[in-house]
């Protein structure tokens, strides 16, 4: 059995759980044995009557952009997973996560003066006050269909945004606000565009910098008049030296009063990353994880680098006052703005290297991959998912990690009803110790760990986990599920011609219930509504396949849209769903009707066929939320 690395840690985590969360145990009766096993205590659900709020989130999915605030001490972080996150630069720890831009993140930005945040997604830019972080302005749909783009004037005085208005992306728009009165000052388009990569105003405002797929203009700040070409520029983040007088794009650097190019590239590769410092003095440009900063004197090489563990620099910037280099590990946002499927790597650090010592770096991370799982503990204390490939434990008060292990990947991730023990593929481990304790046979546990059950030689077969010895048999060529929560089901699936899902009472040995599914109905993931009335039948891989609801008893039957997921509250209430749209769907159960959506997954740059879905959730027994979405995050909710 492979050593787990959350011995002590996580026996830590539970006593501190036990502490914060639950009252001391009573000591057993007289008329209890030692040993003997006590019936579960009977805790009043946890009502969801109350509409669910955001409140915490594990991980920030992919880079989009990042800014330093003037004074170096905050780090603004926009990712394509919908977060607007502050970071302290100093310790990379997490200050404040603005939920106010649900979905796709475009870019952030400071003002000079320190006095403004502004930030992005697709649809919507708003403008704070900083650090007070009060609203100031809110500009809706600045571009009917999608922004891709964002700057601020050096006073602060004039936006820039750039997108399209139609889904074609056949014709670019850029248009210039006031920030005082929201006005619109001027505005053109550009035909046949793909994306506005990058937007820029000259030191002392009075010009715009506009870079599209595939060239680079100027335009007038006033009003976007007076647009003439930049030739030997194309593509790529726009970076204007301190007089103005040389602007860079792609890697390449161009004298604007002769149009002269005083830099030109090195291997003929385009590049997406490029910055001049504040004080002129240097200049710096990124090929691939490769970093190389110039003397912009005479454009002699001061320092190559290359960013280790990475694969690829996305932008460039240097400190207000010169002596930081910001460099971030993100998505190309130059090329596709996360959009489609073809995006190229991604990553979600910011590293900072002082000037004067390139080699060192303060690092801050947006935090862990997540993927493949997401379960609570028994009393809500802890959560399990996979971080970063490897199976994790997370404190769900707080959501910090406090336990990792050596476990790729893992397939099943299961607590025991009386959350002493873990399981992790086919292995359970002690959760105290991190100790392997046994490796078992099958495809599903029951809740107490005693009883695994699994399909051998076309039938099921009922386990001693401890003893492996066969304990009953089902005479059924199909496949296990799991065990309902209070372990008196196994679920199966078959399928001959239609899906067939069926509940077997461990105890009487017999099929208490039976569901037919035709091929695009409901699927292999099935979840227990905890009053006992309903199962949830949804497939985790397929978009099409209708949410069905069948009912055990007297409930009703429902088909439901489609969901890769469907998870039913504590109190059974209400039923929270998630498909390929990047938005939880909360239910009454009553008529199964919407009641509200929850709206802060984002996307996922990979070659996936639903980059915005929501691919998993669970409720805690305290009635916590965790959503799992493709953008690589958990997202909590709270109803209480």
């Amino acid at each position: 059995m492979r050593p787990v690395r959350f011995a002590v840690v996580l026996a830590l985590a539970l006593l501190g759980a036990c502490t914060e969360e639950a009252s001391p145990p009573s000591p057993p009766p007289d008329d209890e044995q030692p040993g003997e096993e006590k019936p579960p205590e009977q805790v009043p659900p946890v009502s969801s009557a109350a509409p669910f709020q955001p409140c915490g989130a594990i991980g920030a999915g992919a880079l989009a952009a990042s800014a330093l605030s003037p004074d170096g001490s905050v780090l603004a972080v926009a990712t394509l997973s919908g977060q607007l996150v502050l970071y302290r630069t100093a310790d990379g720890s997490r200050l404040q996560t603005l939920w106010e831009l649900p979905g796709q993140q475009v870019n952030v930005v400071f003002s000079e003066d320190g006095r403004r945040l502004v930030a992005a997604n697709q649809t919507q830019t708003r403008i704070w006050s900083y650090p007070d972080l009060t609203p100031v302005r809110t500009f809706d749909l600045p571009h009917s269909h999608r922004t891709t783009a964002l700057a601020l004037s050096p006073d602060g005085a004039l936006l820039a945004t750039g997108g399209f208005d139609t889904a074609g992306n056949e014709t670019a728009s850029i248009r210039i606000w006031s920030v005082e009165d929201g006005s619109l000052r001027g505005s053109l388009q550009r035909s046949y565009e793909q994306v506005v990569q990058s937007l820029a105003f000259s030191p002392d405002g009075a010009s715009l910098a506009i870079s599209t797929h595939h060239f680079v203009f100027i335009v007038s700040a006033a009003d976007a008049s007076e647009q003439r070409a930049v030739p030997g520029l194309s593509g790529g983040q726009l970076g204007w030296s301190k007089d103005g007088s040389l602007l860079a794009s792609g890697g390449r650097v161009v004298r604007l009063d002769t149009g002269a190019l005083v830099k030109d590239l090195e291997l003929s590769t385009t590049r997406d990353a490029s910055a001049f410092s504040p004080d002129g003095l240097l200049y710096a440009d990124a090929l691939g994880s490769e970093v190389t900063v110039y003397r912009v004197a005479d454009w002699s090489k001061v320092h190559t680098f290359p960013e280790p563990n990475a694969s690829y620099v996305s932008r460039l910037s240097f400190s207000q006052d010169s002596t930081g280099l910001v460099v971030d590990l993100g998505v190309s946002a130059f090329w596709c703005n996360g959009v489609g499927q073809l995006c190229g790597p991604w990553g979600n650090e910011v590293r900072i290297h002082p000037v004067q010592d390139l080699a060192t770096v303060r690092t801050v991370s947006l935090g862990p991959v997540m993927r493949d799982h997401v379960v609570f503990s028994p009393d809500g204390s802890l959560l399990a998912s996979t971080g970063d490939g490897v199976m994790g434990i997370w404190r769900t008060r707080g959501q910090h990690q406090v336990a990792t292990s050596n476990i790729q990947s893992p397939s099943r991730l299961q607590f025991s009803s009386d959350q002493r023990q873990l399981r992790a593929n086919n292995a359970i481990y002690d959760t105290a110790t991190g100790k392997g304790l046994r490796e078992f046979q099958g495809q599903a546990l029951s809740p107490d760990f005693k009883t695994s059950a699994g399909r051998e030689d076309d039938r099921i077969l009922l386990r001693d986990v401890i003893t492996n010895k066969a304990l009953q048999t089902f005479e059924l060529n199909a496949y296990v599920i799991g065990f309902s929560p209070d372990g008196r089901f196994l679920a199966t699936t078959a399928y001959d011609g239609r899906t067939r899902i069926q509940l077997l009472d461990v105890a009487g040995g017999t099929v208490r219930h039976a569901f037919e599914l035709d091929y695009n109905q409901g699927g292999s993931r099935l979840d227990f509504s905890p009053d006992g009335r309903w199962v949830t039948l949804t497939s985790p891989y397929d978009g099409f396949a209708s949410t069905e609801v069948r009912g055990l008893g007297t409930a009703s039957s429902r088909s439901l849209p489609p969901s890769f997921t469907a998870v039913f509250s504590p109190d059974s209430t209400v039923l929270a769903t998630g498909g390929v749209d990047p938005e939880v769907r909360i239910l009454t159960t009553t008529d199964f009707s919407l009641r509200e959506r929850l709206v802060g997954h984002g996307t996922y740059l990979g070659q996936e066929q639903w980059p915005r879905g929501i691919v998993g959730a669970a409720f805690a027994r305290t009635g916590q939320l965790a959503t799992l979405g493709a953008d690589r995050t958990i997202r909590f909710w709270c109803s209480n």
